[in-house]
């Protein structure tokens, strides 16, 4: 058990690492929101195909709540994710404020257009989310679905996310996306958006995927690795 939570935080870290240090970067090269979208949605792309048969390749705490309720992963593995999420984040935004600078962490920070409620950032946050976590289910937890597709659907619904609601909400999609950058680089305004928004994104796309799209013969089981039907 030790030695799979050390292999599971260390992808999940790894993952997450590379999603905010392609983002932050990326906010501060010369990239319109395509280029933007592109590269943190192929960013999660490659990392799902290089580390998810070792974790699920979840890399975002709304996705493993979202597996938690639907129980295809335990607490205690969980909060392992949680943990490891979070630190690939505030170590990717410590590189980039080392390498480049504290404010170009501060930029790359996901956060609220000037125009938009925050309550409005929590419902547009929610529903890209929605759709992300229940990519995840449909293409990964569902055995139907051909397994060589989901790391090139998850990391297109990223990217189709971030297009949609990017110029709103900064597009984060993912807690530890915004939390790691706005710990390091002190920038907080979007937190009520990229925190909850997602958080609620997850319960819904497991409640819909559990109580109206699943089949009811299918059998639940609690799981702990990182094989296509072992998010």
């Amino acid at each position: 058990m030790p030695d799979t939570w050390v292999r599971n935080a260390a992808a999940e870290a790894l993952g997450v690492f590379t999603l905010c240090f392609i983002g932050i970067m990326a906010i501060n090269s010369p990239n319109d929101l395509t280029g933007l979208a592109l590269a943190q949605g192929l960013a999660i792309g490659v990392m799902v195909a290089a580390l998810g048969h070792v974790s699920g390749g979840h890399f975002n705490p709304a996705i493993t709540l979202g597996l938690l309720l639907g129980r295809k992963i335990d607490l205690p593995m969980a909060g392992v994710y949680w943990v490891a999420q979070l630190l690939g984040g505030v170590i990717a935004a410590v590189v980039v404020a080392l390498a480049v600078s504290r404010e170009a962490v501060a930029i790359g920070t996901p956060t609220l257009a000037d125009d938009v409620n925050p309550l409005v950032g929590v419902v547009l946050e929610m529903i890209a989310t929605f759709f992300l976590v229940l990519v995840v289910y449909g293409t990964v937890v569902d055995r139907r679905a051909p397994a060589s597709v989901y790391p090139f659907a998850i990391g297109l619904t990223i990217a189709i996310g971030i297009l949609a609601i990017g110029a709103y909400t900064g597009g984060a999609l993912n807690p530890a996306r915004g939390f790691g950058p706005a710990l390091v680089g002190g920038e907080w305004g979007g937190t009520v958006a990229w925190l909850f928004g997602p958080l609620l994104g997850g319960v819904a796309a497991w409640a819909l995927h559990t109580y109206v799209l699943m089949p009811r013969h299918e059998p639940d089981s609690i799981v702990e690795s990182g094989q296509r039907d072992e998010v």
